[in-house]
Formats: structure tokens, sequence, C-alpha cells
């Protein structure tokens, strides 16, 4: 994700706000709510949302849904910025979004996360299986919220 880009938000994301018709994840409206439309990724991560877990993935979460576009790209022309994340880097951001979404209900899911093969389609087996698990184990919205979530960070790898 380029972090010089501008983010803004689009009228799927005005609507959210101001009427709550989509249902946005608490964590995501707070996101929302800080773009403002002049500020860039660089400053929402390091600065706005710094007290807050992975706003990077939480923007890349919302331009996928079509909340936002970053750098004047939306989710119709596919939010995906190409990056040069590794494994490891991945890694971490999915069980720091497991941790963030699940809380206290999050050891075992990220035992599974931290034992996950180093390969794309090895984490992508291993989110799929931990979502199976939080629908079945503890609620099924945060099952749904956690494979959103995830799905976003793996598409860097």
């Amino acid at each position: 994700m380029d972090r010089t880009a501008t983010v803004a938000k689009t009228g799927k994301g005005e609507e959210e706000l101001l009427h709550r018709s989509h249902g946005l994840d608490r964590n995501l409206r707070y996101v929302l709510i800080l773009v403002d439309g002049t500020s860039t990724v660089q400053e929402l991560v390091e600065g706005k949302g710094a007290a807050m877990p992975d706003v990077e993935g939480s923007l890349q979460s919302l331009c996928d849904e079509g909340y936002i576009t970053i750098g004047g790209v939306g989710a119709d022309d596919g939010c995906d910025v190409p990056g040069d994340r590794d494994v490891a880097t991945i890694k971490a951001q999915l069980i720091a979004t497991a941790k963030e979404v699940l809380g206290s209900d999050a050891p075992k899911i990220v035992a599974k996360l931290e034992a996950a093969p180093d390969n794309r389609e090895g984490l992508q087996e291993v989110v799929n299986s931990c979502k199976k698990m939080v629908k079945l184990l503890i609620d099924e919205k945060k099952a749904e919220i956690l494979m959103s979530r995830c799905s976003s960070v793996l598409r860097g790898l």
C-alpha cells in the first residue's frame, strides 16, 4: 500500500457514517471516521490511528469493501497495491488481526496461525480453517470479520 496516497471516503462510506446502514465492525467504523479526504495512509497509520492495531489492514478492508478510496483507487479498480511483504510479516499481521478481532478468544487461533506453512496456499488454508473454528466455537459474525480482515492481509503476499 502506498503510504503517501491520500485516503478519502466514498458515498458508501459517508452513508455508513450517517445511517449505520451496512453494520460495519466497530474498529473499522472508527478508522472510517478518521478518514478526512486529506490525510495520507502514513498520517492515519502513524498519527491519528497510532493507538489502534492494524490501521493499515483496516484501511485495506475498507477499500476492498468500497467505503474508501486510497490514492483514488477504489474497490471497482482493485484496491490491491502490490507489496513486498514477506511471509513472516504476513503471519505477524494475521496474528495481530486475530487478536484484535477475537480478543480473549484468540489463543487457539493464534497457535494455528503460528504453525501455518510459510507459503500463500498454506496460510490461506489455515485462515479458512480458523474461520470455520471461530464460526463453530465463538461467533459467526466474528468469523466473517476475521476472514475479511485476514483475506486483506493475504493479498499482500
